[in-house]
């Protein structure tokens, strides 16, 4: 009575368990997928003004976070668009507008991609192909814009080289030609494509074509080919781009920063030092000095000589004095050269000079600590650069972005530490939710799988709740993979694989058949059928056909049972066997029934499958007889049948692989008939053309 009294006591003033985090999807974007699945099924779709809407408010939100579509969101919204946009007269419809194709434009180009996909490409040609074909109240120049916009998404999402295509469709088109080097620049736009696809001969035959067709050869195209082939390392293309005449402007300052590394790379510092002391004599304007200072610190320069070139810094408007961001510049040379004492000697010449870090400082600083594993000056750059959001400012948002792929790499380092320091890393999820950051499908499966190992299940699930929603398929199959690795690390232990399994079934629905069954068989080898049969059942449950068990499947678990015996997960599973009306019964399935019930403990239930076996007119197969050979092994008397088979094998002259024949030894060693076995030893040889081995 005491005791029962203690245990309700204890339950009633028990903390409750913790809530699971709902799914977290982006506005619009689960109505749509409902919509796919309705479609899918067959059945009634949601009314159309409702699609517009999801439509809207997806596109809208991702204007507002700048948030980019995944790849799976584009093939997705390329079908509702073109759902959309066939005629309908047997309902009122809200048809999509001028305005509802803008925001979706604006998304595929104003927002940095993170995937480039055919599924990008696909959307953005339906968008443009749509507005054609609308009845939209139409501007001057509306059709030229709107090709402009297609070839801009081309070259953005890797279809560069049908941009260039459509480059030269419209070449000697008079209404284009103004925007090929004037108006938007498509000229360079397809180049950047190509250069960023590394399609070389298109791209060297564009800017070829373009001066031969009065787009002459400018810095910024300069600025292209230069990269493109110092990035290679190409020493004398890149020479060759560089000094070939420009029509209009100097070199581009970002292309002295690239030469820089790539003098370093391949050891041309004296020819890379002409050319900035060529620099530094013109007089440039600051950003020039910024990246000058920055190169000659790459090229070899002693930060003591950096210093004695500021104080010597002017423009065509007289002296100019180092600020923070030149500061700035010369930390992200000991960046790329990872090197802290570099780092460290830099922000105590700013002191020297008064100059006192700003956030992007702290930001770099960040970058450098977590590039030479200084995890603990790492943290302190982190809470500064938290403190003064550096990006808040206007012309900084950049940096929102660099930050982002910052905290994502400092996530991964805090989740590889031994052991992790848990409380600080959930304290830096908060503050990521609270920003509204991406996280890399990388960076949430290292979080999951050290939570994992420390049994935090409710940290896992809230972190798949916010994040796992808003990847593409490609993206989760990333996570996916490692909640699977886990499960089958045989360094797991049970309890956390089952887990893990558990999570990865609520979550990740679309894990394939095949990762399922590999799934099913680790559990198996943990000798835990019953586990093995839950994930078989699961399978079987899914609401898609195509995740249910295949023949293979059903044969797979079968023989699971077979080695590790669980009757109530054998019961189950041949319940839904026979529910199964996809499936063709086959010797090979009714083997596979043999083994599992005789490994069962149920010898006479296996018999049965073998008296349809040698009925149907497929007949049994070497494994069938290995398996009733088995069968009769573990039956009372067995052997009597046993010998009639083999009798009956004897007659046909049946050839007999040694496993065959090792089964019928070990029924009639079951028997006790120590003579007959040894008689069947020394017989081997000749039966089988092999002597006996470790199974026999």
């Amino acid at each position: 009575m005491i005791h029962f009294e203690r245990t309700f006591l204890s339950g009633l003033f028990q903390k409750p368990p913790r809530e699971v985090r709902q799914p977290e999807y982006e506005p619009g974007w689960l109505q749509i997928m409902v919509w796919r699945s309705r479609v899918l099924d067959s059945l009634r779709p949601p009314p159309r003004r409702d699609l517009v809407d999801a439509w809207e408010k997806l596109m809208q939100s991702k204007i507002n976070t700048r948030m980019p579509l995944n790849s799976t969101q584009a093939l997705q919204c390329r079908r509702l668009l073109e759902y959309l946009s066939e005629p309908k007269t047997d309902e009122e419809t809200k048809p999509l507008s001028p305005a509802d194709l803008s925001m979706a434009r604006k998304v595929l180009l104003q927002n940095d991609p993170i995937e480039r996909t055919q599924h990008h490409l696909d959307f953005a040609k339906s968008l443009h192909s749509v507005w054609s074909r609308g009845d939209f109240p139409r501007k001057p120049n509306a059709v030229e814009l709107q090709w402009t916009y297609l070839v801009k998404a081309m070259c953005l999402y890797g279809g560069s080289r049908e941009a260039l295509q459509m480059l030269h469709e419209k070449w000697e088109q008079p209404e284009y030609a103004v925007y090929l080097a004037q108006e938007d620049r498509l000229v360079e736009v397809v180049a950047q494509g190509l250069a960023r696809e590394g399609c070389e001969a298109e791209l060297v035959g564009l800017v070829q074509h373009a001066e031969n067709h009065q787009v002459p050869y400018n810095a910024r195209i300069q600025a292209i080919m230069v990269q493109y082939f110092a990035e290679r390392d190409r020493v004398t293309e890149t020479k060759q781009w560089l000094d070939k005449p420009v029509a209009r402007g100097s070199i581009q300052a970002r292309v002295y920063r690239i030469l820089a590394s790539f003098a370093m790379r391949n050891n041309l510092q004296e020819w890379a030092t002409s050319l900035f002391l060529e620099l530094g004599q013109s007089q440039p304007w600051r950003k020039y000095w910024d990246v000058l200072l920055q190169a000659i610190l790459l090229t070899g320069k002693s930060l003591a000589e950096v210093d004695a070139m500021m104080s010597h810094m002017v423009d065509s408007n007289g002296e100019l004095s180092p600020d923070v961001h030149t500061i700035n510049c010369l930390l992200r040379v000991a960046v790329e050269r990872q090197d802290v004492g570099l780092g460290e000697d830099i922000l105590a010449l700013a002191a020297k000079r008064g100059l006192a870090p700003n956030g992007e400082t702290h930001l770099i600083l960040l970058g450098l600590r977590l590039g030479t594993d200084n995890l603990m000056g790492a943290r302190e750059a982190y809470d500064r650069v938290r403190h003064m959001r550096p990006w808040v400012n206007e012309s900084k948002r950049y940096l929102f972005s660099e930050f982002r792929t910052v905290v994502n790499e400092y996530l991964v380092a805090l989740a590889a530490q031994k052991p992790p320091d848990f409380k600080f890393i959930s304290s830096i999820l908060e503050t990521v939710e609270e920003d509204q950051m991406r996280l890399e499908p990388t960076t949430v499966a290292a979080l999951c799988l050290r939570f994992l190992e420390n049994d935090q299940h409710f940290d896992v699930m809230d972190v798949l709740s916010i994040y796992s929603f808003l990847y593409s398929d490609a993206e989760r199959e990333t996570v996916q993979n490692a909640f699977v690795s886990f499960c089958l690390d045989s360094g797991t232990s049970t309890n956390r694989a089952w887990g893990a399994y558990q999570i990865l079934h609520q979550f990740f629905p679309d894990t394939s058949l095949e990762r399922r069954a590999e799934l099913m068989n680790a559990f198996f080898e943990r000798r835990r059928p019953d586990m093995a049969s839950y994930i078989f059942g699961h399978m079987r449950a899914h609401e898609n056909k195509s995740y249910h068990p295949a023949m293979d499947t059903y044969i797979t678990c079968l023989e699971g049972f077979a080695r590790y015996p669980d009757r109530d997960g054998l019961e189950m599973v041949h319940n839904m066997l026979n529910m199964d009306t996809s499936l063709q019964p086959s010797t090979k399935l009714y083997t596979a029934l043999m083994l599992a019930y005789t490994g069962c403990g149920q010898p006479l239930i296996a018999l049965d499958y073998w008296s349809q076996i040698t009925q149907s007119r497929e007949g049994p197969s070497y494994a069938t007889l290995e398996a009733i050979f088995w069968t009769l092994e573990k039956k009372t008397g067995g052997h009597k049948q046993a010998r009639e088979i083999w009798e009956r094998m004897e007659r046909i002259d049946l050839e007999v692989p040694p496993s065959v024949y090792n089964a019928y030894i070990g029924v009639i060693a079951g028997s006790g008939n120590e003579k007959d076995v040894r008689d069947l030893i020394m017989k081997m040889a000749s039966v089988v053309g092999s002597k006996p081995d470790a199974m026999t």
